[in-house]
């Protein structure tokens, strides 16, 4: 989780999870489709199946992400980043 948060930190992150985002977006409306599309001409069940399954995975990872975008600047704020860094570089599992 820290990792996913330090990569927002620097301005090339914001954008890319910005466009991650909008790709998300995209590729569920196309599965979408893809799903509306299987239905009206009967394609196969497990065809169908699949892609929900892909479709629900990605708008579960889109919504992940701007639901990190969104809090991001309250993050920045309050989060004391040089102990995250410390953090990630030491070992903490004991072995």
């Amino acid at each position: 989780m820290l990792l996913r948060l330090l990569s927002l930190e620097d301005e090339g992150g914001l954008r890319r999870a910005k466009t991650v985002v909008r790709v998300l977006a995209f590729a569920g409306l196309a599965l979408f489709i893809f799903i509306v599309f299987g239905i009206v001409y009967k394609l196969h069940p497990i065809g169908i199946a699949v892609a929900s399954a892909v479709m629900g995975w990605v708008i579960a990872e889109r919504n992940a992400l701007r639901t990190r975008l969104v809090q991001w600047p309250a993050i920045r704020r309050y989060v004391d980043w040089k102990l995250v860094e410390e953090d990630l570089r030491t070992d903490h599992t004991g072995t």
